[in-house]
């Protein structure tokens, strides 16, 4: 059977643990849905409301607005200092200090929550 990619769009650690967890419960997992389920358990922190307040409150943020994927691998990682954000930034995304600073504090609300 060939595979084909249909659609792509970025996802949460929790979207996947979920997706994940359903497929667990119909069959055994392959090899790499095993690996990635280990993943999305010891490091997907926050809960769906949690993801998507952050990435609701990420999209507000003036340098975020056109870049979804940016957006949701802060959301999966959650850097807790300017350089760790810095390291994530592509080639082209240029925010001012002050809006590094604004995510990291955003950021670190949301590790205070984790269950």
């Amino acid at each position: 059977m060939e595979s084909k990619v249909v659609s792509m769009k970025p996802v949460s650690l929790h979207e996947v643990k979920e997706v994940l967890k359903g497929r667990k419960t119909d069959k055994e997992l392959n090899y790499e849905q095993d690996l990635t389920y280990k993943f999305v358990e010891k490091f997907g922190k926050l809960t769906e409301k949690q993801t998507a307040d952050l990435l609701a409150a990420l999209a507000d943020m003036a340098f975020l607005k056109d870049h979804e994927l940016l957006r949701f691998e802060i959301a999966n990682i959650l850097p807790m200092k300017v350089e760790q954000l810095q390291l994530m930034l592509p080639k082209g995304v240029a925010p001012t200090d002050d809006e590094l600073k604004s995510v990291i504090e955003l950021t670190k609300k949301f590790e205070e929550k984790v269950e």
